[in-house]
């Protein structure tokens, strides 16, 4: 006949701390703490220490509720010479309905948060954002000063024509003589910098083409003056010789 092995159970513990003594202070009353200072969840009975500030379990709820035995820090921040509390073991009496507790601590979240609504948001600075970058199609409406440095448009160019191959070498549709949204992203990107290059080239002979003509502009003039210089001297000299017409004198240069 086979034979059972029963496993073995752990006893149940005691889910909170059980001891006979009490503390000499007077009892506290449940009703001298507000909604967010007390918790009386069944189960989960706590309250903050009026001495050392602390949320602290409240044990034997349904005989004689007492403060479980506490230090003075929180366990987080518990120090090599920890010290007891004066309101360990100290009784409590829970004149409260755990309804009317509900109750209040519900209108204290609502009123906190009607408050909360009113009041003025933190204003953010942002952040400084530079120049947006121009447009391809309003470089050439902002003049020859405003255009982009053409080496660096040059080098732009080489790297957006590089992409482009490289892309079109690695993806079987673009091989195929179809267009992905990478490929017809850098495509795009390439056009728009072709475009910028083209117009700058432009600017660039424009400038130069106005630079000549300042710079061709005052020999073109000495050599205008020069050519009509024996003429006027001509006409000033024979001014000066003519006679004076009805009462009027000559005039002398």
């Amino acid at each position: 006949m086979a034979t059972t092995t029963v496993e073995p159970k752990a006893r149940k513990r005691r889910r909170k701390t059980r001891t006979k003594n009490v503390s000499s202070l007077p009892p506290l009353l449940a009703s001298e703490f507000t909604a967010s200072q007390i918790d009386l969840t069944p189960g989960k009975e706590h309250i903050v220490c009026p001495a050392c500030t602390c949320w602290t379990p409240i044990t034997g709820v349904l005989g004689t509720p007492v403060l479980v035995p506490h230090h003075t820090t929180p366990y987080h921040h518990r120090t090599t010479t920890p010290r007891r509390c004066s309101n360990s073991n100290r009784r409590i009496t829970l004149d409260v309905m755990t309804e009317a507790w509900r109750a209040e601590l519900a209108e204290r979240t609502e009123s906190s948060a009607a408050v909360a609504s009113r009041r003025p948001t933190k204003v953010v600075p942002r952040p400084k954002r530079g120049p947006a970058p121009t447009p391809v199609h309003r470089l050439a409406e902002q003049g020859p000063q405003s255009a982009p440095a053409l080496p660096r448009l040059i080098s732009l160019l080489e790297r957006a024509r590089h992409a482009v191959d490289r892309h079109r070498a690695a993806c079987p549709l673009c091989k195929a003589g179809r267009r992905c949204d990478a490929g017809r992203a850098l495509e795009f990107r390439f056009a728009e910098t072709t475009a910028s290059c083209t117009i700058a080239r432009e600017q660039l002979h424009h400038q130069e083409h106005r630079r000549g003509v300042s710079a061709a502009a005052p020999k073109q003039r000495r050599s205008q003056w020069a050519a009509v210089l024996p003429a006027v001297r001509d006409t000033d000299t024979r001014r000066a010789i003519v006679p004076a017409v009805s009462g009027r004198p000559a005039t002398t240069a």
